[in-house]
């Protein structure tokens, strides 16, 4: 007999160990995009795809989870996301609907992250891409590079993602700064961070590396003001997400030499279009850019839906989740049962 309706999407094609154990625990599972899909839910495909669910369980890229999305989903328990950011879910709107939220903090994912960022900070300095190119084509002694010895870092967000970054930077000899409004100076003085305004960290840094969620506060951070503020010598690299940066001010920012170069994992809208300025072909060897693919390694893609499976099941069942983002909606979650 099943108790329960699943919408899984943003699913990998390979993993009938999840459909399994849904279905072992009761769920009748409806199945959704691939996780490698480029499309995306409009709205009024997701309200039609919750309008029965007890639970859905999806990625980033699948689509906005929106009031109206929920409000269709008159019995809808549980949104156990694959991800960390939830800024594609309305919090509030799930918080007042008794909806629980939430994600998948694996700790493979955070150490991911950071060596991705710490290999983008270096495949900038050592000018990879324009390196390579060269190197096909025989123009030896074409390309310079920067010495990361004795220069300045700042990241902005000293979270789990960022202050691993620090730890693997340490080694290189650099100074490290970070604006992060939230972490309490001895967190900052143990990884040996010096805790500064924005303004300061982007004037005095020779790379600047994002590691923020996103919030209203944090949408468009990095804007023209500020990328002027950056010294013409220096690179971004942004592995958190792209709803932080002014896309068009980044592009003309590199076009007009404001500074060196740019290493992104995330766009805004999770995939740019063709007329984005950022894919301009006068800035190509100035960036780096990956398909926000930061943590795409077996371990984490194996160990991520579990996570999110475990996170759906317990709500399931009655049990508060371990990895719960709105525990303010607990109370009338628990009315609804």
């Amino acid at each position: 007999e099943k108790k329960w309706k699943v919408w899984l999407t943003g699913r990998d094609p390979d993993r009938e160990d999840i459909i399994e154990a849904l279905e072992a625990a009761g769920c009748e599972v409806s199945l959704g995009r691939l996780f490698t899909d480029t499309w995306r839910y409009t709205e009024a495909e997701l309200v039609e795809k919750v309008t029965d669910m007890d639970a859905i369980m999806i990625s980033t890229g699948d689509g906005n989870i929106t009031r109206r999305v929920m409000e269709a989903g008159k019995k809808l328990k549980v949104i156990s996301k694959r991800a960390i950011g939830v800024g594609d879910i309305d919090l509030s709107a799930a918080t007042e609907l008794g909806i629980l939220v939430t994600n998948a903090p694996l700790e493979l994912h955070y150490l991911s992250v950071a060596e991705f960022t710490v290999g983008a900070i270096l495949g900038l300095a050592n000018n990879l891409k324009l390196a390579d190119h060269n190197a096909r084509r025989g123009l030896w002694r074409s390309v310079s590079n920067t010495l990361l010895r004795h220069k300045t870092v700042g990241i902005v967000g000293l979270g789990r993602i960022g202050s691993r970054v620090a730890e693997l930077l340490h080694p290189f000899e650099l100074k490290l700064l970070s604006y992060d409004p939230y972490v309490p100076p001895e967190r900052a003085k143990a990884l040996e961070v010096e805790l500064t305004d924005l303004e300061t960290l982007l004037k005095e840094s020779d790379f600047v590396t994002l590691h923020a969620v996103e919030t209203p506060e944090t949408i468009g951070l990095i804007n023209e003001a500020r990328l002027r503020m950056m010294k013409p010598t220096a690179y971004l690299v942004n592995t958190a997400r792209g709803s932080l940066i002014d896309e068009a001010a980044l592009a003309q920012g590199l076009k007009e030499g404001w500074i060196a170069g740019a290493a992104l994992d995330v766009f805004r809208g999770e995939i740019p279009k063709a007329d984005n300025p950022l894919l301009s072909e006068d800035i190509y060897f100035n960036t780096i850019f990956s398909p926000h693919a930061a943590a795409l390694n077996p371990e984490v893609m194996w160990h991520l839906p579990l996570l999110q499976l475990e996170n759906c099941l317990s709500a399931l069942r009655g049990e508060v989740p371990q990895h719960l983002v709105n525990p303010e909606a607990i109370p009338k979650w628990q009315s609804r049962r």
